[in-house]
This record gives structure tokens, sequence and C-alpha cells, in this order.
């Protein structure tokens, strides 16, 4: 029940807004907001009842199953595992987060609305056991960012929307022939992942050679919907003109689920046709990192660089995905929430920005934390966090990931280290642009922060550090493990055998 609370009630606010006649901005705001609290705090009382339990395994204590078309093997079942519920709760801090810091005039009551359609959607794909529904409710989630970026974005929005249309539905498409394909392989019986998984044990599974077609599939799939190199060029088109709402909720949840898909579907289920892949996934994984922040380095827009920011941070994920390892598994998981963080964070400020500036180049700012000294200490501390300085998650997330990947890929891995002095560069080089130095005349009556967004960025914030000094509040029982998994594997790779002592 509780699960369908925080899937149903958002889309239900979400009808109300489409029919009510709602005229009022700041009313049909709130009307977003309150639900959305309700479903943070649901959300939170999912996650912390889960405990210390296994990452990966579902709990039945907030299961839901219903038949709905038998025939086919097709149900409404919903459940938890602690990585699902993790990124449950990311989707209601970002979707809080982001209805709050929006501010619209122009149908207002449609764009958030449209909002709430995005979160009530990545809820259902993260807590549907069953493959169809964790397809629908992504495609659900997925037409809203289409519209909010078309009606509401910036100066190049159709442009945009064209593009991220083109390449997210076509990566859709790929992924429903790789699920479908992936059902008919296990004969054709069961959309529930659960099932599945028992039906491949028994020796009911796809061939080798069948996996490997079916699983680059789904990777193609699942890897266009996360931005991987070469096909990523929607992502800082469609952030950039995005606005904040649609790129908050974007680039902080929903690329979240092909990274999900590909830890909880594709590899498990696939292994073999995982292994065969693993060379690609590594190789694109270190193209994302280096091409993504190299090219991070050149923008002049805010949003743009940001935009490929996170182009490149996936490649983290991907060396992670790639390792298999129980420590890089760790910080993978780790990772998504640390990143959905940090990317609701920067362009809820660059949305800001925007907003009271009319631009987001970099060089025509400077000095603003004269007038806003909240929103320069929140972006300072976001860069901070953007390339991994410790006291945030992102910090023992890269380093679990550095740690658990360097013995099978130490080329990516240096790699991956490599990319976190370029994150700093740019990261830092936005900071000294945006609010360092002298202040333009035409800026002198910008306005900070008010109370209403500085909650929603203190909300963020909080849960990033939260998570980076006490990662047990995310991982479980899982750091206790960590020490004497890192000093092995720091032994073994750098140490000497006690024979050549």
């Amino acid at each position: 029940m509780t699960l369908s609370l925080i899937i149903w009630m958002p889309i239900a606010t979400a009808l109300l807004l489409f029919l009510a006649p709602v005229n009022n901005a700041r009313l049909a705001r709130w009307v977003a907001l309150i639900p959305m609290l309700v479903v943070l705090l649901l959300a939170g009382h999912v996650f912390s009842r889960l405990g210390g339990g296994a990452l990966m395994d579902w709990d039945p204590a907030f299961s839901v199953a219903c038949l709905w078309v038998g025939d086919l093997g097709i149900g409404y079942h919903l459940a938890v595992s602690r990585l699902s519920a993790m990124l449950i709760l990311l989707t209601a801090l970002a979707g809080t987060a982001a209805i709050a810091v929006s501010s619209v005039e122009k149908n207002a009551r449609h764009f958030y609305a449209l909002g709430l359609l995005m979160v009530g959607g990545m809820a259902g794909a993260f807590a549907s056991v069953d493959l169809f529904f964790f397809y629908i409710f992504h495609e659900f989630a997925l037409i809203p960012t289409f519209l909010l970026v078309g009606i509401w974005g910036g100066e190049h929005r159709r442009r945009a929307a064209m593009k991220i249309t083109l390449y997210l539905g076509l990566a859709s498409l790929v992924l429903l022939v790789g699920l479908i394909a992936l059902y008919l392989a296990t004969g054709g019986k069961t959309f529930n992942l659960v099932e599945m998984k028992q039906l491949i044990a028994s020796g009911a599974g796809p061939d080798p050679d069948a996996q490997i077609l079916i699983f680059g599939l789904l990777f193609l799939g699942f890897g266009t919907l996360v931005a991987v190199v070469p096909f990523h060029t929607w992502a800082p088109m469609g952030y950039g003109e995005a606005p904040a709402l649609a790129a908050m909720l974007h680039a902080g949840v929903i690329k979240k689920f092909g990274l999900y898909g590909l830890m909880v579907v594709a590899a498990p289920l696939l292994p073999e046709g995982f292994q065969y892949w693993t060379p690609v996934i590594i190789g694109l994984g270190a193209a994302n990192l280096v091409y993504g922040g190299y090219v991070a380095m050149q923008q002049k827009d805010l949003r743009y660089m940001l935009a490929y920011a996170s182009v490149s941070h996936m490649g983290y994920a991907f060396l992670a995905l790639a390792s298999g390892t129980a420590i890089a598994t760790q910080g993978f998981v780790l990772f998504l929430f640390a990143h959905g963080l940090t990317a609701a964070l920067g362009f809820g400020v660059a949305g800001w920005l925007r907003e009271q500036t009319g631009t987001s180049v970099m060089a025509e700012m400077g000095g603003l934390a004269k007038r806003m000294p909240f929103l320069a200490a929140i972006f300072t501390m976001t860069a901070l966090a953007g390339f991994g300085l410790p006291g945030f998650a992102s910090f023992p997330a890269e380093l679990m990931i550095f740690f658990g990947s360097f013995e099978k890929f130490p080329w990516a891995t240096v790699l991956a280290v490599w990319t976190t002095v370029i994150s700093a560069i740019y990261l830092l080089r936005a900071v000294r642009s945006l609010f360092l130095g002298p202040l333009p005349e035409r800026w002198m009556k910008v306005a900070d922060a008010g109370g209403r967004i500085r909650m929603a960025l203190i909300l963020l914030m909080a849960a990033l550090l939260m998570a980076g000094f006490w990662p047990r509040s995310i991982l479980g029982n899982a750091p206790d493990r960590l020490p004497v998994e890192i000093a092995s594997l720091f032994a073994k790779t750098f140490g000497d055998r006690p024979e050549e002592r």
C-alpha cells in the first residue's frame, strides 16, 4: 500500500491540476508541493525500514502483487530492495526540491502537473518487479520531459525537444525490443524479474549467443538513456535548454533508470552477454569520462557545462558496472545517490541564476556573491561535491569505485582519477566566473534565493553531506566489510608477497 501511495499520489495530484481551474501560479505550486512532502516522508519511511538488508534483493515487507494479464505473465508487482528504495528516496528528494525551486507564470498548473507525472513514473519504475510495468512507468515519466523542454525551455527549446525525443524515443524502442527478446528467451511465461531469475537458474534461459544479442540491445537502449558516448548528444542541449524542474528531475533521477536497469536486469539475467560486452562498456565509460570532461572545460554556458559534466561522470558508473567487484558495486550504489543530488543542486542553482539575470553565460556574470551569498555558498559546495571532496557522498562513492576497479581495469581507473582533476578545473572556474571578482553594475539589483528555494537546496545538500559523512545510511551494513576488502586489494596490488621479503 505504501509503495502504491508513493507512486499514485503525485499522479493523482497531477490529474487534479490538469482538471481543476487553478489559475494562480503560487497556488498551483503549493498544490503540487504538499503531496510531494508526503511522498518524501513515505519514501524515507520505506528506506529506513529496510535496515541493513541486501542491496539487490527485494524485501517482501512492502510487496504488492496483482496479476493483470495472466496469459502473458504480466502483473502489477511492486517490491523494493535497498537499492530501489534508495532511488525512490532520491526521486522524492529531487522532486520536492525541483517543484519548490521552480517558478513559472505561463500555464503553471500544467507545468507542475508534468513534474508530478515524472516523479510518479520514476517511483513506479524503481518499485516495479514486473518488466512490463518497469518499462511503462519509465515511459510515463519520459513523455513529460519532452513537453517541459518544448514548452517552457530556453531559446532553442524546440530543437532541443526534438533531439531528445528522437534519441530517447529510439532508445526506448530498442530497449523494448530487448526486453521482449529476453521475455521470449526465458519461455514467454512471465515478465516478473524474480521468476525470470529462477527460470534462468534452472537452465531455461537463453543460450550464450542469444545472451550476447539481447544484452547488446539492452545496453544500447539503457546506455543511450544514460547518455553514453557517442549516443550522448541529446543530453547537453536537452539539459541546457530545459527549465530547472525538468533538468533537475531528468539529470538527477531519470538518467539513473538506465544504470539501474543494467545493474538489476541486464547484468544478472544475461551474465555471458555481460562478459562479452564488458570491454565495450569499459571503453565507452572511459570515453564518457575523458571526452565529457574536456568538453565541459570548453563550455561558456553554465547549464551546458553542467550537462557535459553529467555526461562525463556517468563514466564512473560504467567503470563500476564493468568491474563487478563488491567494493565497486557499493561505490556504484552510493554514486547514484551522490550524482543525483549533485546534478539536482547544480541545475537548481543554474535555473535561479537564469531567472534573475536572464543569461547562463558565465563570462557575463561575476561578483554575484555580493548579492547572492547563500546561492554562492550552495554552488561552491556543489562544485566541491562534484569533484569528490571528502565530506560529500561522491568522495566515498568514487573512492570505492577506484579501489574496486583498479585490479581489473588499471588504465581506465587512472583515467577516472584524472577526471576528478578535470572536474575540479571547470567547476572551480565556474565558481570564480559566477561569484567572485567585481560585480557588474547591471547585476546590482539581482536577488538572492528566497526562503522556499533555500529550504529546497538545503534539503538536497543535507542529504549529500549525510551520505558523505555516514555512508552506512545508504549502504546499510556493507561499509563494515569495506576496510578489510580495501586493505586486501591494496596489499594484493601494491604489497610484497611474504616469500619475497
